[in-house]
């Protein structure tokens, strides 16, 4: 079990709260192994349980135990030990069993929430044919304002998850040499998070030399199989982002393997200038996208063109909102918020890759790595 008993009661009551307040007769969560939009963890959150193979759900009615669903006796214990009372092991077949519980408890019309970007049409069509009467009503957005309150037992899972990226970024520094390939680094990189406690990794990396005239880093990519072999005077760079039970965090770094050009050394100084600058605004009540401006105008300022993807805030979901401009999000105390800007010029489509996750402070963005910022040379 990774949560307290009190942890998992104060987000059932904050559900529920949810469901009353929004007028539904019931919440449907679903979690599903074998996808990963914006609202994968919303199951998880609640449930507390990892969604490995297939499909689970939960169905949560206001006062009432929830209801959740799973199709294997092995996801069964796992619930059992998560204290849920009303388990239902339904086989493969989860809307039947969904179905079957909406009759049981006599929800035939009224509001019933969902999120859209996690239900199945075939789920969405099976319900409107059987429930006529019952209004499916998206509540992703009011399942996100409940995820934005992180509790001190999230920060520490947050402190260890940053603790293993550490663990990451040591090994593969040790690791770069010239003869190796990325992959060998990658599988470096990905043996060392999971020895240390990762439940899962998320690995992006890439190599060539950089330069502001004949750029040869190229964008980063996934690295699984036999690939470009490290070069002397070979840049590398890094997306190293492990999962500890349930949430994410990400250190984005470039190494140099050989002497850095002069161009390597002036862009590391912007980028890391601009996320000091930066770092200080991620601070309780804050619009994010006024970070995001700001991190924006301080990259045109010093002459450079700023570009998007520069950053996500993370938990349960790697991505749980994009970090830019237009972002309507308002940071909360306890966020976790990666930085990483993406600044380039005319004659480039991308710069270095750089950059760490801040737990958003009064103080400011805090930052969970201790990794050295120094620009690495083996």
């Amino acid at each position: 079990m990774v949560f307290s008993l009190a942890e998992r009661n104060r987000r059932l009551k904050a559900m529920d709260e949810m469901i009353r307040r929004e007028g539904l007769k019931a919440l449907l969560i679903i979690g599903n192994g074998a996808v990963g939009v914006r609202a994968y963890g919303c199951y998880r959150y609640f449930v507390d349980n990892r969604v490995y193979y297939h499909m689970q759900a939960m169905l949560a009615v206001p006062g009432k135990e929830p209801t959740v669903f799973c199709s294997t006796i092995t996801h069964l214990k796992a619930l059992n030990s998560r204290n849920y009372t009303d388990i239902r092991v339904v086989g493969d077949d989860i809307l039947s069993g969904v179905m079957s519980v909406l009759k049981e408890k006599g929800i035939a019309e009224g509001r019933l929430g969902v999120s859209f970007e996690m239900l199945p049409a075939g789920w969405y069509m099976k319900i409107r044919k059987d429930f006529p009467k019952l209004e499916l009503v998206d509540v992703t957005e009011k399942i996100f304002e409940i995820r934005a309150t992180r509790s001190a037992e999230e920060v520490e899972l947050y402190r260890k998850c940053a603790e293993i990226a550490d663990a990451g970024y040591a090994a593969v520094c040790e690791a770069a040499k010239p003869g190796i390939y990325e992959h060998e680094l990658a599988a470096v990189l990905d043996y060392a998070m999971k020895k240390n406690g990762a439940e899962e990794t998320f690995t992006l990396l890439a190599s060539g030399r950089f330069s502001f005239k004949n750029n040869g880093l190229n964008c980063l990519h996934f690295s699984a199989a036999p690939s470009r072999q490290i070069q002397e005077g070979d840049s590398i760079a890094f997306e190293i982002t492990p999962r500890y039970q349930g949430y994410w965090t990400q250190m984005v770094r470039t190494i140099s393997v050989g002497e850095p050009s002069e161009d390597f050394v002036t862009m590391h100084k912007i980028v890391c200038e601009t996320i000091e600058e930066t770092r200080k605004l991620l601070k309780p009540g804050a619009p994010l996208r006024d970070v995001i401006r700001f991190m924006m105008d301080y990259i045109s300022k010093a002459g450079y063109i700023p570009q998007l993807p520069c950053g996500h805030i993370c938990a349960v979901d790697l991505n749980e909102g994009r970090v830019d401009p237009e972002s309507d999000v308002i940071l909360q105390e306890g966020m976790a918020v990666i930085l990483h800007p993406t600044i380039v010029t005319p004659e480039i489509e991308t710069g270095i890759f750089w950059g760490e996750t801040y737990l958003v402070t009064p103080d400011g963005g805090e930052c969970l790595m201790k990794s050295s910022k120094d620009l690495l040379v083996f």
